[in-house]
């Protein structure tokens, strides 16, 4: 419909009301991520436990990370090596994407750590900074598992009432979801039928391949170790995939997965609560995915030899630099300018990548966000496994 309608107003006048439903559902995130995870925490009583699921969430994450790296970059080299442009097409797309790179300037690796720990938490709430705000909720979850059992039960009962209050209010916004996503969905057919053109349709149509594929494997993956059929993991899924395909935002997303997947995938509180606030922190499964296929297709604009050593640098730091991507649409082309320098790429072309982001972004945050639940499932097998039982829930 969206693309039927681009031509005509209702896109534009039905835009705010997707944009409202979508700041009405990303409202809670901030108090339901760090409530949950201060309950997580400081309800288990046992540090070494939070220890463990922060050491098996993160070996999980990098081994994911390893893993779609190691499968996908040579597919982009081999789906867009070889691709030509004309120099009249090359000429309107670097026109057509004229911007400042200084706006591209990276953290330094400095920033970034100096960055992690808050000097004011309030602060980086009402920024938006999540990684910040989950530093300082481990921090307090692990500072008040210390605290006399009186003071402490009451802080996690605080805690979990503010967490419920926060999921009745996500109730009450999926309710009209349908309202919400279809206002939404005629503004993503509206872009998609004027940014699928040109001589960039082949870059799209291969990130879209590629991040399907991801998808794909991913779900057999998650089946097979998890331990979840996908007759139950699918459906589970996806009416928080959808709030993140049609929004671009999986932080938008994270309050509806954390419900089913306590509620329809059986995740016990002390996992859901930890690793999927964490993985919406610092997890972007899309980056050694679709970074590759950006280096290439800007490889071949500029006329820019890329490959060999220069794909495998450019696959280990896409691994690497993806833990500091902010949870923002086309958040990832902000930390990448040092990979473009480091193989010689110019920076100036990610000016290109991010004009015809819209439609890639769709499916990288769909990817990520299935990516959460998936390592969740992951870790909380593995759990079992160690245990013999599933993590009580806090």
């Amino acid at each position: 419909a969206g693309i039927l309608l681009r031509d005509t107003p209702v896109p534009r006048l039905l835009e705010p009301v997707g944009t409202l439903w979508i700041n009405a559902i990303r409202m809670p995130v901030l108090p339901l991520i760090v409530t949950m995870l201060i309950a997580s925490i400081a309800g288990s009583r046992d540090t070494r436990q939070v220890g463990t699921l922060g050491a098996r969430t993160l070996g999980v994450m990098l081994a994911l990370l390893s893993l779609f790296a190691l499968i996908m970059t040579p597919l982009a080299s081999f789906l867009l090596g070889d691709l030509t442009f004309d120099p009249a097409s090359t000429a309107s797309l670097r026109e057509a994407a004229r911007f400042d790179p200084a706006l591209l300037q990276a953290v330094s690796l400095r920033e970034w750590l100096l960055g992690l720990v808050p000097n004011n938490p309030i602060r980086a709430a009402a920024d938006g900074a999540l990684l910040p705000l989950v530093v300082f909720s481990l921090a307090y979850g692990m500072a008040l598992s210390r605290v006399p059992d009186a003071l402490r039960e009451t802080h996690v009962r605080f805690c979990q009432g503010v967490a419920d209050a926060m999921t009745m209010i996500i109730r009450w916004v999926v309710i009209v979801a349908p309202l919400g996503v279809f206002a939404l969905s005629l503004s993503v057919g509206a872009h998609l039928g004027a940014a699928a053109a040109g001589a960039i349709i082949i870059y799209l149509l291969a990130c879209v391949i590629c991040l399907t594929i991801a998808i794909a494997l991913l779900y057999g993956i998650t089946a097979r170790a998890g331990g979840v059929p996908l007759r139950v993991l699918a459906p589970a899924l996806l009416p928080a995939q959808t709030i993140a395909f049609t929004s671009r935002s999986s932080l938008a997303a994270l309050p509806v997965l954390l419900t089913d997947a306590r509620a329809k995938l059986g995740l016990p509180e002390s996992v859901a609560g930890f690793v999927l606030p964490l993985c919406a922190s610092i997890f972007k499964l899309n980056s050694p995915i679709t970074w590759p296929l950006g280096a290439v297709l800007v490889s071949q604009l500029y006329g820019v030899e890329f490959g060999g050593t220069s794909l495998v640098v450019f696959a280990i730091g896409s691994v690497i630099l993806s833990l500091t991507v902010p949870g923002i649409p086309s958040g990832g082309f902000f930390v990448q300018a040092p990979l473009y320098l480091a193989v010689g790429l110019p920076p100036e072309g990610l000016g290109i990548l991010i004009a015809v982001d819209f439609i890639p972004d769709l499916f990288k945050t769909l990817l990520n966000l299935t990516s959460y639940a998936s390592t969740a499932l992951l870790v909380s097998r593995a759990e079992r496994a160690r245990t013999g039982a599933l993590p009580r829930a806090a």
